[in-house]
């Protein structure tokens, strides 16, 4: 495993023993699958190296490694589809949360568990409640000292063998509440807790020997004390927890990526056909190159994230946006490693058919691509704000076509109809095909709080289109009519040296 220059000493250790432990326990990882055997033989193994506590604090039992550690382990060990999944769910299932939003004695209770292997599960989804996860509806009522929640949740991993289940449910359904996000809240659930089973057990590609299931909770009482933060954060408390499972999902893929190439490199090199190794066919070389491009490019990318992540910073942005990429790559790089190795790559005698399974659901689990992709738009929007303002241009006087502008707006007092006119008959001429912002307007003011009456009166005069939002007026231009009462025709005329008089009509 390559290695980061950012990285300490620690994890670039953890690195080399991770890699280690997985060549150790790889084999007996195929046979698990093989079986359909739950690997705990081998996720013993992973708690009594300490790996299992890899992002706990110090202080609370763990190696005190970050979402980097995490990511390494995770990298590793998913060589393995199955026995990956397990370290994967056992720290997502609510390892961050209880981090970020645990109380003290909670922190104290359940971190040294996870530590120590105590395999975790997180629960969102429900049967009417994907992707739409604020749609929610298995409830907690507060009762005295606790909550009593009724409901089912589906396509919970690790379902009937996890001992700790980080739940969301709705506690409010109070409009406002609802309209706030402030209508969950989230809680841990013990394995045996009356009222809580197990439904059904689904069939999944990829999940061989890992169990995926369907929950029931009819009247299961939870302690107070196992609510995790106040009462109405589980939205916030969901949001960064999918960072952060979005995050270890790319370790997972840079996993399969590497495994991938593990196979269909060797194979080429000692598959023959037409009388030479099928390496040296240029197409299977471009289907080689891409495959490092991705895993490359997919490493730097996770890694960057959870630098960002134990910084403190806010990786919305990174995390969704890398686990678009990274999922993206790891099903685009099973299917030509499987291209490359032919017949035999869709056999389960080789891994790549797998490693394509795993990386089709997890364009689903933890945050579909399209849902990643509006939380990319909605947060990229806000968070490059500035990098996305639109270039001031304005006309240049000798060439009359638009040319970015220099220097700050140069800003005119006593608003007036006129004025407001003149500037959207400007802007025509710079962008014909767009309305002028309100924003772009008023900065060319000392004073604009009068623009929306000009900008009304203009417009009950037809000399200017405005386009309202719930906010107000957001965008305005100029009409024909208003064009022709700004400035007479020859304002607007333009032709390029080469056209002749002749044709200037």
């Amino acid at each position: 495993m390559e290695t980061f220059p950012w990285w300490s000493e620690d994890q670039k250790k953890l690195a080399k023993e991770i890699k280690a432990f997985t060549e150790e326990v790889l084999p007996r990882d195929v046979e698990a699958r093989w079986k359909r055997e739950f690997p705990w033989d081998i996720f013993k193994k992973v708690a009594e190296k300490g790996y299992t506590g890899v992002a706990v604090p110090k202080e609370y039992g763990g190696m005190g490694l970050g979402a980097t550690g995490a990511c390494i382990v995770v990298e590793a060990m998913c060589r393995m589809p199955g026995s990956g999944r397990t370290q994967v769910g056992n720290m997502i299932g609510g390892l961050r949360q209880i981090i970020e939003f645990g109380s003290e004695e909670q922190k104290k209770r359940f971190l040294p568990r996870i530590a120590k292997g105590e395999l975790g599960a997180v629960v969102i989804t429900e049967p009417v409640a994907g992707t739409d996860a604020a749609a929610i509806e298995m409830t907690a009522k507060r009762n005295g000292d606790a909550y009593i929640l009724n409901g089912k949740k589906r396509f919970i991993v690790a379902a009937g063998v996890a001992n700790r289940y980080f739940v969301y449910a709705r506690t409010s359904n109070n409009p406002d509440d609802v309209a706030k996000y402030r209508h969950l809240s989230a809680f841990v659930v013990e394995r045996g807790a009356p009222g809580f089973s197990v439904e059904k057990i689904n069939e999944i590609i990829g999940f061989e020997n890992i169990q995926n299931g369907v929950l029931d909770f009819d009247d299961v009482s939870v302690p107070l004390a196992d609510r995790i933060g106040e009462e109405g954060d589980g939205w916030k408390i969901m949001t960064a927890g999918l960072n952060f499972e979005r995050t270890l999902i790319c370790a997972m893929t840079l996993g399969w990526q590497t495994e991938l190439l593990k196979n269909a490199v060797p194979y080429a090199q000692r598959r023959v056909q037409f009388s030479k190794p099928t390496i040296d066919i240029p197409a299977n070389q471009a289907k080689i190159a891409d495959l490092i491009i991705r895993l490359r490019l997919s490493r730097i990318a996770t890694y960057y994230t959870a630098y960002l992540w134990d910084l403190g910073w806010d990786i919305t942005l990174e995390s969704n946006s890398t686990k678009v990429f990274c999922a993206e790559s790891a099903q685009k790089s099973s299917l030509e490693a499987i291209q490359v190795m032919g017949g035999d790559g869709v056999t389960p005698f080789y891994t790549p058919q797998a490693f394509m399974q795993v990386a089709k659901v997890e364009h689903i689990a933890g945050g579909t691509m399209e849902a990643c992709r509006q939380v990319i738009f909605k947060s990229g929007l806000r968070i490059m704000a500035e990098d996305l303002t639109m270039p001031r241009r304005v006309i240049h006087k000798d060439l009359g076509v638009p040319v970015p502008a220099a220097g700050p707006v140069e800003k005119q007092s006593n608003i007036s109809e006129e004025k407001v006119l003149a500037l959207l008959a400007e802007d025509y001429r710079i962008n014909p095909g767009l309305y002028m912002s309100r924003g772009d307007l008023s900065e060319h003011f000392t004073d604009s709080a009068a623009l929306d009456n000009v900008l009304i009166a203009l417009e009950e005069k037809s000399l200017a289109k405005v386009y309202r939002t719930k906010k107000g007026i957001e965008l305005a231009k100029a009409t024909y009519e208003g064009l022709k009462k700004a400035h007479p025709k020859e304002y607007y005329r333009w032709f390029p040296e080469w056209v002749d008089g002749d044709r200037k009509f």
